[in-house]
C-alpha cells in the first residue's frame, strides 16, 4: 500500500474542497493515485448528494439580471437548507451564473435550467459537486425570463438580503419609451410596490376562478361561524371579495408611497406625462421560503 502523505491529502483536498478524511480514504482506496482518488471522490460525491435531493431546501437567495437594452431579463430563486449555505461565496456565485445563463437562454422552468451547460458541464453535474463539497441539498426552485416583444422596458428589484426578488415589464407603444428615465423609474416603482405589497395578479381579470370561489367558500365559512344571518351572508361575501381584489391586483393596490393614487393612476400619470401608452404586462415576485 502506498504511503500517503499529509502533503498529498492536502494537495487533494485544493483539487476538490472535499474534507481531509474523505480525501485520505479515497487516496487509500486508490493507492495514492491523485487522478483515481478525484474519480473516487467524484463518484462519491454525486452518490451523497443524490441522497440529499430530497431534503427541504427553506433557505437560498435570489439572483437577477437584465440586458443593456432592458428588452430581456431574468431571475432565479436557487435554494438551499440554511441560511449559513446561502451566504456561502461558491453558493452566491453560482446564483449569479444562473442569472446569467437564464438571461441568455429561453428557458422556462428549472428542469430546462439544469440541463443546460456551464463551465464545461452541466447545471445539474455543477449543482450535484457543489452539493457534495458543501453537505447540503442545492437546487434553481424558481425562474423566471421575460422578454419585450416591440417596445418598453423590463426592471429587477432584489430586496436587500437577497430573500425576495420582483422582474416587472411594461409594455409601450413608442420605441422612445425603451430609453425614457420616467419609464424606467416607474418600473423601479412598481417593483417595489411588487416585493411589498405582494399581488396575486395584475387586474381582477388575470385573477382565476379556482382563487376566486376559494376566497368565497372560506369568506361564507367565516360569516357562518360568526354567526351572521343567513340573509346577509351573501352581501357580506361580496364585499369582502371585492376587498380581497382590491387588495391583491395590482393595478386596484393604493401607491404605497401616495395613497391617494392606485397603481393604475401612477402608471396613466406617466403615460400622460410621455404621451404614450404605458401598460403592466408581466411580473413576477418571488421569496424566499414561500413556493
Amino acid at each position: 500500500m502506498a504511503d500517503i502523505s499529509a502533503q498529498m491529502v492536502k494537495q487533494l483536498r485544493d483539487m476538490t474542497g472535499v474534507g481531509m478524511m474523505d480525501c485520505k480514504k479515497a487516496l487509500v482506496e486508490s493507492n495514492g493515485d491523485m487522478d483515481s482518488a478525484v474519480e473516487i471522490l467524484r463518484k462519491s460525491g454525486m452518490a451523497k448528494a443524490a441522497k440529499k435531493v430530497d431534503r427541504e431546501s427553506k433557505d437560498g437567495r435570489i439572483e437577477a439580471t437584465v440586458s443593456p437594452d432592458r428588452k430581456i431579463g431574468a431571475m432565479v430563486m436557487l435554494s438551499a437548507e440554511t441560511d449559513f449555505v446561502a451566504k456561502n461565496d461558491e453558493f452566491i456565485l453560482l446564483a449569479k451564473k444562473l442569472a446569467e445563463l437564464t438571461l441568455k437562454n429561453p428557458v422556462n422552468s428549472t428542469d430546462e435550467l439544469i440541463n443546460l451547460n456551464i463551465d464545461d458541464s452541466t447545471v445539474n453535474d455543477v449543482i450535484i459537486a457543489l452539493v457534495a463539497k458543501i453537505g447540503e441539498n442545492i437546487k434553481p426552485k424558481k425562474v423566471a425570463r421575460f422578454k419585450i416583444e416591440k417596445e418598453g422596458v423590463i426592471y429587477n428589484y432584489i430586496h436587500p438580503g437577497n430573500k425576495i426578488g420582483v422582474m416587472v415589464e411594461i409594455a409601450a407603444d413608442s420605441p422612445d419609451a425603451t430609453g425614457n428615465e420616467k419609464v424606467i423609474a416607474l418600473a423601479k416603482e412598481i417593483a417595489m410596490q411588487i416585493a411589498f405589497s405582494k399581488p396575486v395578479a395584475i387586474d381582477s381579470d388575470e385573477v382565476s376562478k379556482d382563487v376566486i370561489e376559494t376566497e368565497k367558500k372560506l369568506y361564507t365559512e367565516q360569516a357562518k361561524e360568526q354567526g351572521k344571518p343567513e340573509r346577509a351572508i351573501e352581501k357580506i361575501v361580496e364585499g369582502r371579495l371585492k376587498k380581497f381584489l382590491k387588495e391583491s391586483c395590482l393595478l386596484n393596490q393604493e401607491y404605497i408611497r401616495d395613497g391617494d393614487l392606485t397603481i393604475e393612476q401612477l402608471v396613466k400619470n406617466v403615460s400622460d406625462e410621455i404621451a404614450t401608452d404605458l401598460k403592466i404586462k408581466n411580473f413576477a415576485r418571488f421569496e424566499i421560503g414561500i413556493s
